[in-house]
């Protein structure tokens, strides 16, 4: 019997369709779900905790356990254009923003980099004229400027508060470079490959097949995954089947992985980051 395999699950809607079916396919004594935002998964993989997770693409470039890990080739998590969920709440338009405090969130590691290379790369903005703080978007309260992700940036996409203008980081990140962007790799443990390779593979081999047929079962999953959610969500299953249909990729390929590089050499000339990453794939010898 194999050994069981740990799988991050990221807890947004932005996910629910993949895991969904995958659910539907998963043998429960092969693998163990386990679920949280970004940040939490990204600190399983780091504690050992998850062997394998769709995690923050950042990760590969800030963690100092970088050369450790694997990638999944073929997917991700990522938008062609727009995005809806991640997103700049903002009482001044995008080129005023210096002098502004802005609010992150402490969910993401990826989205914080991608508006910082927005406001200081693309934008041109002073890195030393806006100040970062790390507090969640309170609608009682809500500050200057805020970046928000996940279900709640989605509902807030569609349903902003008065006087707030969204900035869509997704579609800004396109308007400037006419790439997709990737905000989720398929991240793994290479420890976790000596007994668990053989549950990576099948996994990976799901994953693709699912990818493959997802567009057409989808009509069919935006009511009950918004049943889920229960009775305090506003956003409705038009919103949400546009979003999964027109927003949300779950493909790897070319284009997407000129995305991300760019991404990270971006990074490296703002100095956010060190080096470039080099992504090591597992399984190998798979067209990207």
């Amino acid at each position: 019997m194999q050994p069981q395999l740990n799988l991050g699950q990221i807890d947004y809607l932005n996910c629910r369709p993949l895991y969904q079916q995958l659910q539907e396919t998963l043998d429960g004594n092969s693998f163990a779900l386990k679920t949280g935002h970004p940040t939490q998964l990204n600190q399983g993989l780091e504690n050992g905790s998850i062997d394998i997770s769709p995690s923050s693409s950042m990760l590969l470039a800030v963690s100092p356990k970088s050369s450790d890990y694997f990638v999944l080739p073929n997917i991700a998590i990522a938008s062609l254009s727009e995005v809806r969920s991640v997103i700049l709440l903002s009482r001044r338009p995008l080129s005023e923003l210096n002098g502004c405090d802005i609010s992150l969130t402490s969910h993401s590691l990826t989205s914080i980099f991608l508006l910082k290379i927005i406001l200081f790369y693309f934008q041109g903005l002073a890195s030393d004229k806006i100040t970062f703080t790390t507090e969640e978007f309170n609608p009682n309260q809500p500050p200057e400027a805020a970046l928000i992700i996940g279900d709640q940036a989605l509902e807030l996409y569609h349903k902003p508060p008065a006087g707030f203008r969204v900035y869509d980081l997704g579609r800004l990140w396109h308007r400037f470079t006419g790439l997709p962007f990737v905000y989720a790799l398929w991240i793994g443990r290479k420890k976790a490959l000596e007994k668990k390779s053989q549950a990576v593979i099948d996994l990976h081999k799901r994953l693709n097949k699912i990818v493959t047929v997802l567009p057409e079962k989808l009509a069919d999953l935006a009511n009950p995954a918004l049943a889920k959610m229960g009775k305090e969500t506003t956003i409705t299953p038009s919103q949400l089947l546009a979003y999964w249909q027109q927003a949300i990729s779950y493909k790897l390929d070319r284009q997407a992985l000129a995305g991300l590089d760019l991404f990270y050499q971006t990074a490296k000339d703002l100095g956010l980051i060190d080096k470039v990453p080099q992504l090591d794939f597992f399984p190998k010898n798979l067209n990207n």
